[in-house]
């Protein structure tokens, strides 16, 4: 029985352990919506900015940022690898 007891005392240590900390920083915590923004990943046009998203991890941009705001605005709802038009 105290195998068994040192065992799970074990696995208890090791998971503690294996957490990451998690990290503080200090100043003022980002507003929720920043935190949402996923980070630019795709140059489309060429000009050395990343401007679009790859959100769906296929390769191919499927969210644009046009207005240059840094937030996501035009979007491939259809899946054909380009900006749909906005309505």
């Amino acid at each position: 029985m105290r195998k068994f007891t040192m065992l799970g005392a074990a696995a208890f240590a090791g998971a503690i352990l294996s957490t990451p900390a998690v990290a503080q920083s200090e100043g003022e915590p980002m507003p929720p919506e920043e935190q949402a923004i996923p980070e630019p990943t795709i140059d489309t046009d060429g000009d050395g900015t990343p401007d679009a998203w790859d959100q769906r991890g296929d390769g191919r941009a499927d969210s644009w940022d046009m207005d240059g705001d840094g937030r996501p605005d035009v979007f491939d709802q259809d899946g054909d690898g380009q900006p749909d038009d906005p309505q």
